[in-house]
Parts: structure tokens; C-alpha cells; sequence
């Protein structure tokens, strides 16, 4: 096998690799995805060394040829991971599919659209409604107010990642707007409380999915993957709380009953 093919196979599993942790796979997966699609063109001596935000794929023994790509901005998306996994299976069964059909199929799989933002408004408002009605807010005004509110916060969210980067500093301010909403319907008496808006408006902010996956890879022995995971996760959760508790504690001493 010449060089540029073996850099052709190298360069497909990175961009497989970039996918599949842009839209949040986990560290064992990715790295089992890489070596599988090159072990299937003959290439039994690579390496892979992936992180949250970096990827490398190294050959060991012989000509030493790596490739490295930075990850800049991660998210979560199932469907494409499920998408990836299909085509990975797809490309290690079939060796007749040539590396440029496989990366045009790639490019389409990247470029593949996620649900419509006003569904997952809409869904996002639903979950989190009735999420507080299952803690106690199952009035109708709760549940009204609660979808509202979430749907603002994950909008404010999603605004100000666009801007910034930073999920931690997003999560803040929307968790300010979440608490500010749930205080102020409270004094003007809308709501009796608002502890069952705040509580179900920051479910979709909380980061459950990324800290079981940084859990899932430690458990796995992906010790940076997973340390780097959960403290992003902490992090994430610590903003929240902050947030909310900076509202919250504002009230209690402007004479608020919480």
C-alpha cells in the first residue's frame, strides 16, 4: 500500500473522529470507531489519542505519519452519532468503498440538519413544565410560566454562546434570567413561590448528559477524557447555582420569602 493511501485511510478516521466528538461521543467510542476503519485497510499499527478537545492519530512502527485536529466547540447530538456509528460499521464491511466516496458520505452525515429550533423550544418547554409539576408545581399558572421561562432561558442561552464560547458564562445568565423571572412573578404575586419555575426551567441546562459520559470514561480507564468531562460538567453546575443563588439571595434580603 503507497504512502498516499495510507494517508487517505489517516484522514478519514480523523474526520470521523472530529465528528463524532463535535456532537458528543464518548472517548472509548471514538477511539474504537478510528482504529476499526483502519485496521480494515491493513493499517494494524496505529494509535489514537483522543481527548474532548483534541484528537491524534499516529502510525507507531513505521513511517510515523500523524495527524492531530483541535475541537473547539462540542454539543450533543445522538442522531449523528448513531448516523457515524452506521457509517463506520458500513465502511469496515465493505472494502470495496473507496476513501473519497466514504468522505463525501462523511461530508453529507456532517452537514445533516438538527431538529428545528422551534421543536426544540417547544419540547424544551414541555419537559421542563412537567418537570415542575412532578416536584409540586402542578398548577396550571406554574406550568404556563415554566414554559415560558425555560424556553427564554434555553433562547438567552444559545444567544450568548454564540458570542462568547463559554458554556459556563452562558449558563449563568440564563440561570439569572430563570431566577429573576421566577422572583418577580412571585412579588407580583402571580406565583405563590418561585421555587418550582427556577427548578424546572434549569433542567435543560444541567449537565447530566456530559457528567455521566465523563463517568462512562473513567469507568473505561480514559482517565484526562474523564476528568476533563466531569469537571466541565461541575463547572457548568456551579454557574447554575450560582446564578440562582445570587437572585435568590438578593431577595431574601430586600425582604422576600423564598
Amino acid at each position: 500500500m503507497n504512502s498516499e493511501y495510507k494517508k487517505d485511510v489517516l484522514r478519514l478516521a480523523l474526520f470521523i473522529g472530529e465528528l463524532m466528538l463535535t456532537n458528543g461521543a464518548e472517548t472509548y467510542r471514538v477511539e474504537d470507531s478510528v482504529l476499526r476503519i483502519c485496521r480494515s485497510r491493513g493499517f494494524n499499527h496505529v494509535s489514537a489519542f483522543t481527548a474532548p478537545t483534541v484528537i491524534i492519530i499516529s502510525d507507531e512502527r513505521f513511517d510515523g505519519l500523524s495527524f492531530m485536529k483541535t475541537i473547539k466547540s462540542r454539543s450533543i447530538n445522538l442522531n449523528k452519532i448513531s448516523l457515524l456509528n452506521n457509517f463506520s460499521r458500513e465502511f469496515v464491511n465493505n472494502p470495496d468503498l473507496s476513501i473519497e466516496d466514504a468522505i463525501e458520505e462523511l461530508k453529507q452525515l456532517g452537514s445533516v440538519p438538527s431538529y428545528p429550533n422551534y421543536l426544540v423550544n417547544i419540547s424544551t418547554g414541555f419537559a421542563s413544565a412537567f418537570f415542575g409539576c412532578l416536584l409540586g408545581g402542578d398548577n396550571l399558572v406554574n406550568f404556563f410560566f415554566t414554559f415560558l421561562t425555560s424556553i427564554l432561558a434555553i433562547i438567552c442561552y444559545k444567544k450568548i454562546m454564540k458570542v462568547s464560547s463559554i458554556p459556563t458564562f452562558s449558563s449563568l445568565v440564563a440561570s439569572v434570567l430563570i431566577a429573576t423571572a421566577g422572583v418577580l412573578l412571585a412579588e407580583f404575586g402571580i406565583l405563590d413561590t418561585p421555587r418550582m419555575l427556577i427548578v424546572g426551567s434549569i433542567m435543560p441546562l444541567l449537565p447530566g448528559v456530559s457528567f455521566i459520559k465523563g463517568i462512562r470514561d473513567l469507568i473505561s480507564g480514559d482517565l484526562i477524557s474523564g476528568v476533563s468531562r466531569a469537571f466541565d460538567a461541575g463547572m457548568t453546575a456551579i454557574s447554575i447555582a450560582c446564578g440562582v443563588g445570587l437572585i435568590l439571595d438578593m431577595w431574601v434580603r430586600l425582604g422576600g420569602k423564598f
